[in-house]
């Protein structure tokens, strides 16, 4: 084998090594910077929703106007956050009446089918 033939042998050995190096390193950084669906680390389902489903509003107030509504048996609801926020410790280590009642005086921002709006908490509980 001629030394041009094993040079460029040895460099396509190389590149591809280099690929397989990029792509490691491409799907490392992906992977450290996925995000569950929500900050809570769960999803929420309709809770308390009237029969003809929750009003997903433009603002966080009753007044806002209405963007949508999410059924009320809807479930796989993404809440993105809320005002005001919770405290960590009460929402993580928070029982059931904990979370409930944190939800129940807060406005949400949820996602819901590619549509984000805002809710009341009352409207919202924990899968």
């Amino acid at each position: 084998m001629s030394a041009s033939r094993m040079l460029r042998s040895q460099m396509l050995r190389l590149l591809a090594v280099a690929a397989v190096a990029a792509g490691l390193v491409a799907a490392g950084l992906a992977a450290s910077h996925a995000q569950s669906p929500s900050p809570y680390d769960m999803t929420f389902k309709a809770y308390n929703a009237p029969a003809g489903g929750v009003p997903l509003r433009s603002g966080m107030d009753d007044s806002a106007g209405v963007v949508g509504t999410i059924p009320a048996n809807a479930a796989g609801i993404v809440l993105r956050w809320c005002r005001k926020e919770f405290g960590f410790g009460e929402w993580q280590f928070g029982d059931a009446a904990v979370k409930r009642k944190a939800l129940d005086q807060r406005w949400c921002e949820v996602s819901y089918n590619g549509r984000v709006g805002n809710v009341h908490g009352s409207k919202l509980a924990p899968e």
